[in-house]
């Protein structure tokens, strides 16, 4: 446990005053709660509107599946533990017992999606389900959770009340915090099995991502009893590999997304101590998975665990099924980001977001209303399918509907200057600045075509910066303004910046120029390949006994491939007679149970 002698007493200002300096960008701490100023800010899940595309499908579809569960269902395990009536039907699944392994993340990405939509009746549902939980509450404050659960629980009730306003979700915080601090096993074990869960009340799995939404909550309203429980499961002897290097060879057995999604807890450390040993370890860490072990999809984790980097990512190719935990990876990967784009501005931070947002969370089927759920991504070399999750209700269940609603939160940053445009998502985003309202629309077909338009709604000039972020694979972006070409300069990572002043009307063009590519799957594996068009992995359709894409040699590789079209598709020219035609075409594509190919393996000989 942290010693905390040489700290004052944190200035208690109004929490009202507090809740803005947390969440209104540019804009200092009203006290010593938070140590740093960030650099970029989210827009916190206001002022950001999806357009029409696949990912406003995806977000309303989400919805409406998780808005139309009935909430005495949700709720029937808490009242049965706590001995009242309990109506509705029992959950399935993870949910068996209670739902409280998702219960805080239900909590929290409707809070989340309600805010940016602005949808009451979402914000209703989730403020009806924190009552009806409440009630199941003795006077000890005994959640009846896990470590596992409360952390997601504390995350949701701090959502409750930054993006659903409602105040009584911290006091009742504070009320189950006793609890967790009087029963909580502080042991720290490592979780390096499957039991994931922990051992009952006090099991302490997962413990290393607690501090993340405890630091939240003392952000909130400066009490320091969240900031001192959150310092006791500070990973210091993990996040410490890290603060010096990116070239660290993890335990084996450690559980990939948790190990993801501690560091989440190391960038709010960084937050509210100022220390940059913790910054270092996020930027490192985020460097050592790009590095070692991530697919081409964005998804890491074969079997839910890190792999050594010596080319186990590749043969994993082999041995494995579930190659990646989609929705939970996705989350903890988006929050990582984010986190890092806002403390250090670099766009570069951005690449995993876009990877994902196509290959990862938005190629994912969608959560069910009986609770199936898309939970692994399958890359197997003997080809792959995707499937719903044997169990109803588990983690992705949760972890989904939370990162749908991101999608609101990744878009757009901005800072005292201007707008940042991280992602070409059809979108309108509207803020303040030199007091102006300021709308900029995005329309765009993109990864479908090269090019995002941006049109700017003003009621007078305005000066202001605008970046637009360079993919790290992309080569030549090109700029027009109301028709004439930009001299811009945007290397690949970095940010294209455009200051001026602004006139109603303006309209800029972004090209993004895409080219087919290879993506070796590691080092120790060359001609282990995923095929890549800008952002987008490429599968091929395996149904009707069709062989997997074959290579002679790289040299080979461009006059294969003919784009053909609607979109992205593109037709393998075999240099043999076949008795099929082949596609190439987005991994997003692939619907439930059909069989592809995402990883090919040119030095495979041909089995017949």
């Amino acid at each position: 446990m942290s010693d905390h002698s040489d700290r004052t007493p944190p200035e208690t200002p109004d929490e009202n005053e507090r809740i803005s300096a947390v969440i209104t960008p540019g804009r200092p701490a009203a006290s010593r709660t938070r140590s740093v100023q960030t650099v970029l800010d989210a827009f916190e899940y206001d002022g950001v509107r999806l357009l029409p595309s696949r990912f406003q499908e995806q977000v309303a579809l989400a919805r409406d599946v998780y808005g139309g569960i009935p909430n005495d269902d949700l709720l029937k395990g808490f009242r049965r533990e706590a001995g009242l009536p309990a109506p509705g039907n029992d959950m399935r699944g993870w949910c068996t017992r209670t739902c409280a392994g998702i219960f805080g993340q239900l909590l929290s990405g409707m809070a989340r999606l309600g805010k940016a939509t602005g949808d009451r009746a979402l914000h209703d549902k989730a403020l009806a389900l924190f009552e009806g939980w409440t009630n199941t509450l003795d006077s000890s404050g005994n959640a009846r959770m896990t470590v596992y659960a409360w952390e997601k629980l504390v995350c949701g009730l701090v959502d409750l009340r930054l993006y659903a306003d409602h105040p009584e979700a911290m006091l009742v915080l504070a009320r189950t915090l006793e609890w967790a601090a009087r029963t909580f096993d502080r042991s720290r074990c490592l979780a390096d099995d499957y039991d994931f869960w922990g051992a009952g009340p006090g099991g302490t799995s997962e413990w290393y991502t607690l501090p993340e939404n405890l630091y939240r909550a003392y952000l909130i309203g400066g009490d320091p009893a969240f900031r001192d429980f959150a310092d006791v499961w500070r990973y210091e002897e993990y996040w410490r590999q890290f603060a010096e290097t990116s070239e660290i060879r993890p335990v084996v057995t450690a559980h990939a997304y948790s190990h993801v999604n501690t560091f989440s807890s190391a960038a709010m450390a960084y937050a509210v101590s100022g220390d940059q040993r913790y910054l270092r370890s996020c930027v490192n860490a985020y460097d050592f998975l790009q590095r070692t072990q991530c697919y081409a999809t964005g998804g890491y984790g074969p079997d839910e665990r890190l792999m050594p980097p010596d080319g186990s990512l590749g043969r994993s190719l082999e041995l494995y099924a579930g190659h990646a935990e989609i929705p939970c990876g996705t989350w903890a990967a988006f929050k990582l980001s984010r986190y890092l784009m806002s403390f250090t501005g670099e766009a570069r931070f951005g690449d995993w977001i876009e990877t994902l947002l196509y290959n990862g969370i938005g190629a994912a089927l969608p959560t069910q209303p009986d609770g199936k759920t898309y939970y692994y991504g399958d890359y197997r070399l003997s080809s792959g399918l995707k499937q719903f999750y044997w169990h109803e209700w588990p983690c992705c269940s949760g972890t989904y509907l939370q990162t749908v609603a991101d999608y609101h939160n990744v878009i757009y940053f901005r800072d005292a200057q201007g707008l940042a445009v991280n992602l070409f998502v059809p979108s309108e985003v509207t803020w303040e600045h030199q007091g102006q309202t300021v709308t900029v629309r995005q329309e765009t077909e993109y990864p479908e075509a090269e090019t995002s338009e941006l049109a700017l709604r003003l009621v007078r000039p305005i000066r202001f910066r605008l970046r637009i972020r360079v993919p790290g694979w992309s080569n030549g972006l090109a700029v027009k303004l109301n028709g004439s070409s930009l001299a811009v300069n945007g290397e690949p990572g970095g940010w294209v910046s455009l200051e001026r002043e602004w006139q109603p009307g303006d309209r800029l063009a972004v090209r993004i120029p895409m080219q087919p590519r290879m993506v070796p799957v590691d080092p120790f594996h060359p001609n282990r390949v995923a095929i890549v068009f800008g952002p987008v992995v490429l599968g091929q359709d395996e149904a009707c006994c069709r062989r997997p894409f074959a290579l002679s040699d790289r040299a080979d590789f461009s006059r294969r491939l003919v784009h053909e079209g609607p979109g992205i598709r593109f037709r393998i020219v075999d240099t043999m007679p076949e008795r099929h035609t082949r596609f190439l075409q987005p991994f997003y594509t692939f619907p439930r149970d059909w069989p592809y190919w995402v990883y090919f393996d040119l030095d495979a000989p041909p089995l017949y």
